[in-house]
């Protein structure tokens, strides 16, 4: 059991690493991607207001042996009246220079109404010629959005009266500098979490220590409680026999000690029984047998007590099937069924059906009871649970029947669950791997 709270710790730690770092590498890299976009169409508006009519250069050429005017901190006139170049980018930083547009590389294409291109301009770039260019238009001009990208080219398309003119931005360096920063978050983000699972797997130890300490007191508790108890108990017992024996006539106070302290025994036996399974002490021995005849002699053999309690059970048993397991365990989770629905059955019939399904052996004990929630379904493997109904010592027992079915079911790796088929009626069916 410790191990497997270790095991959850590790995936439940892991899994939350993991899906952080994912958030985080994701949302950056979607805010470096939104600002490039931001950046190119700032840079493609600008481009738009300067360079957008036909046979004129889209950016004038710059004075020589002049100087740059040095931009002052607080907006000019013009740049106030100049609503592309005041556009900030997603974090709201710096505006985009003017001087940004001498240091891009781009190229226009225009358009008339009839489709065909009337003019050209490739002067601020070298990579594409003239065919190029008019390739690049007519691979946008059937587009529906105004913005986009063809290849590493981010354009924006004008619409007007008598043409359209196409502009294209070279975001190839862009690009390539988020592209080069998305491997190397993806890299540092895998490094951490590698590094991360390995202090988590070291560190859960300890983390798991304290649980693991008190469990195993708590497992020394009742193995040692178990086998100090029994003394005693066989004492009474025997005891109480003798005083009946010499005691002719029926005793009720003897009848009492027989009694609660037989039932104190089985209270015993089933604490060990539990003890051992959680130790890993006892063995199983995992053998081919005729599974179809164990639960058919089980049932023969609760048939009197399900008849003193004016109860029948009713099987439906496929006949010739084998099971690979341990035959004294199977037994043992047949017989706990057949007894639970027995004392809690609130109707004739118990059904009991052992059938293949796939490659599996499903058993199944069905049985009349009060209407049970699925919270209520759900905690009847836990020990010591009953309904609150069926909390009287009429019945017997103390609730580690269905615990103990479902430890041996576990050590063969199968599974038991309990379901209401319909109101007022539980199915424990217990699956079992066959091979």
């Amino acid at each position: 059991m410790i191990n497997r709270l270790r095991t959850k710790f590790i995936i439940l730690s892991t899994i939350s690493l993991l899906l952080l770092l994912v958030v985080i590498v994701t949302s950056g890299s979607l805010l470096t991607y939104r600002e490039l976009l931001v950046n190119a169409d700032t840079m493609l508006d600008m481009l738009a207001d300067r360079g957008g009519q036909e046979n004129k250069p889209i950016l004038p050429k710059p004075p020589k042996n002049e100087m740059p005017p040095i931009e002052n901190s607080d907006e000019t006139n013009e740049d106030k009246n100049d609503t592309h170049v005041r556009k900030r980018g997603f974090w709201g930083g710096r505006k985009l220079s003017p001087e940004a547009m001498y240091e891009s590389r781009f190229f226009r294409v225009i358009v008339s109404v009839d489709g065909e291109i009337t003019d050209i301009n490739t002067e601020n770039i070298l990579l594409i010629d003239q065919n190029e260019a008019e390739a690049y238009a007519n691979a946008v001009l059937n587009r529906n959005p105004a913005h986009g990208f063809v290849g590493a080219f981010r354009y924006l398309k004008l619409q007007r009266e008598n043409d359209t003119c196409v502009i294209f931005l070279d975001c190839g360096r862009s690009l390539d500098t988020f592209h080069a920063s998305l491997i190397i978050n993806c890299l540092i983000s895998a490094t951490a979490f590698l590094a991360s699972m390995i202090i988590i797997i070291i560190v859960s130890k300890k983390i798991v220590a304290p649980v693991s300490e008190s469990y195993e007191k708590q497992k020394q508790f009742i193995s040692m409680a178990g086998h100090e108890l029994k003394t005693p108990l066989t004492i009474i017992s025997a005891d109480a026999e003798v005083l009946a024996m010499e005691i002719e006539e029926e005793n009720e106070w003897l009848s009492d000690i027989c009694s609660q302290t037989e039932r104190m025994a089985v209270l015993t036996n089933d604490l060990l029984s539990l003890s051992r399974m959680d130790e890993n002490r006892e063995q199983f021995t995992m053998l081919a047998f005729p599974v179809s005849d164990v639960v058919s002699e089980t049932v023969q053999s609760f048939q009197t007590l399900a008849h003193s309690k004016g109860r029948n059970i009713v099987s439906d048993i496929t006949p010739m099937l084998s099971c690979t397991g341990d035959e004294k365990g199977i037994r043992q989770i047949t017989g706990i069924l057949l007894d639970n629905a027995i004392k809690y059955s609130q109707s004739t019939d118990i059904v009991l059906e052992l059938r293949k399904k796939g490659h599996n052996i499903v058993l199944s004990v069905t049985n009349s009871t009060q209407p049970l929630t699925q919270e209520q379904l759900g905690q009847l493997f836990d020990r010591f649970y009953r309904t609150e109904q069926s909390r009287n010592s009429e019945k017997g027992g103390y609730g580690l029947g269905l615990s103990i079915a479902k430890s041996i079911v576990e050590a063969h790796k199968g599974k038991i669950t309990a379901t209401a088929p319909k109101a007022g009626s539980v199915q424990i069916t217990v699956t079992l791997r066959n091979g």
